[in-house]
């Protein structure tokens, strides 16, 4: 059996009772806060260890996408100055 009114109303003045239950919820919604990324992290592991992935392996991922970048954004900057080169001779 449980406590007798352990569900009801707490016993405390009512003076400032605003102040415990918003304290409670911002409470409640670090820790739920907590748990999703505890789970996100949990997730991210177990799919870095499903695929493989290491530091090593991740540095030269992220060697690679920012290679590409640059070119593209050399690509760019070519075809614009191309362009501005065509608008020139008119």
């Amino acid at each position: 059996g449980g406590w007798p009114g352990g569900a009801g109303p707490s016993q405390e003045p009512e003076e400032g009772a605003e102040a415990p239950s918003e304290a409670d919820a911002a409470e409640a919604a670090k820790k739920a806060e907590e748990a999703r990324l505890l789970q996100l992290l949990a997730t991210l592991t177990e799919e870095r260890i499903r695929f493989g992935i290491t530091a090593e392996s991740q540095a030269a991922a992220s060697a690679e996408v920012a290679e590409a970048v640059r070119l593209d954004a050399e690509a760019d900057e070519a075809e614009e100055e191309a362009e501005a080169d065509k608008a020139e001779e008119v």
